[in-house]
């Protein structure tokens, strides 16, 4: 079996079609380099340990800058070794006791910006500045050249973007106390999206991946119905703008958490496959049985539970359920997300990559 990489494989499996291989995602929101001592320190044919490092996808985003001046006003007391982003959103990374990563500390540039009229004069960015996407034709050409599938990375799109800038507290408190002022958010925020994703139909990527983390380990973070009446539309509308240029084009939806009681309304909204699937919290067989015919699962492995704590016949019984079942007809990206890379959890990947081969 060959691991380079190939469009045609990789398209295959995203058409719900049963590809040679199962097409892996390179890991997600974790350190590289050390991903990449585990890897090495295997016997594996070159070709193999390229497919597990590089995977068969790229990621194209636009163009940001650090702009601390824009956001003085709106940042009292930041700390200087705060990053602040293209939306004025400050963060500091935080870590574990052992020295892991453990998420961030949130600095919100509207947690007093409490009414429409401040919003409106609220330094959003310009992401049509040319500079930011002259080049995205380019790159999803060159990417495409080496045998990637290439997706937009349009994540956080609305409401997690509009959480982080608010509060999360103080936003879902707006929903019901300034209905206006969260719609007027959400269509300052969506009109850039919108400009994003015609921007990427155009230059040609295979992909947009969007989402906001709208669940947590239980449950959803907003119910349907509130999706339904506050959310959704804009959602449709980002989809809309780019199946306008490319009705082909697929759409990756992230969210952490137990996304299955929404799947039905992000099938409406557009959306081809879901990112992580969260086997903690979401069953898999069932998804794959009830939503695997509009949705590709693109994650599927369970980084909390066997990765972090199982044993070599854990992960075993994990790559046998990818093979035999999760794979069957396509729909079924696989890739690790948001892992802590403890001794154990390097240990269990180890003896994924070993068993993973010759899927």
């Amino acid at each position: 079996m060959s691991y380079a990489r190939t469009r045609e494989r990789t398209l295959l499996a995203l058409s719900h079609q049963a590809p040679d291989r199962i097409p892996f995602d390179r890991i997600g929101s974790t350190g590289s380099r050390e991903v990449a001592v585990v890897v090495e320190s295997l016997n594996l044919p070159e070709e193999l340990r390229t497919f597990y490092l590089e995977g068969d996808f790229q990621y194209l985003e636009f163009g940001w800058r650090e702009d601390r001046e824009r956001f003085r006003d709106y940042l009292p007391g930041l700390p200087e070794q705060a990053s602040v982003s293209d939306w004025g959103i400050g963060t500091i990374p935080l870590k574990t006791a052992e020295g892991f990563h453990a998420g961030n500390k949130t600095f919100h540039p509207l947690a007093r910006v409490d009414t429409v009229a401040e919003l409106e004069s609220y330094p959003f960015p310009d992401v049509t500045e040319a500079w930011r996407h002259a080049d995205l034709e380019e790159r999803a050409r060159d990417a495409k050249q080496q045998g990637y599938v290439v997706l937009g990375q349009m994540s956080q799109t609305i409401l997690e973007t509009a959480y982080c800038m608010r509060g999360i507290e103080r936003l879902f408190m707006d929903f019901y106390e300034r209905p206006e002022y969260v719609e007027t958010l959400f269509e300052r925020i969506a009109e850039r999206r919108r400009f994003e994703a015609r921007r990427f139909a155009e230059a040609g990527v295979d992909a947009l991946r969007i989402g906001d983390d709208i669940a947590n380990q239980q449950s959803l973070l907003v119910g349907p119905g509130l999706y339904r009446e506050r959310i959704k539309q804009f959602h449709v509308s980002v989809v809309a703008v780019a199946r306008a240029v490319n009705p082909s084009i697929q759409v990756l939806y992230h969210s952490d958490g137990n996304l299955t009681p929404l799947l039905p309304d992000l099938i409406e909204v557009g959306v081809t496959a879901i990112n992580p699937v969260q086997p903690e919290c979401m069953d898999l067989r069932e998804v794959k049985r009830e939503f695997g015919r509009e949705l590709t699962l693109w994650g599927c492995c369970p980084v909390q539970s066997i990765y972090a704590f199982g044993s070599r016949g854990d992960v075993l019984d994990h790559v046998r359920l990818l093979k035999e079942e999760m794979s069957t007809g396509g729909g079924l990206v696989v890739q690790f997300y948001n892992m802590i890379l403890t001794p154990k959890v390097k240990e269990n990947l180890a003896f994924f990559f070993d068993a993973f081969r010759g899927n």
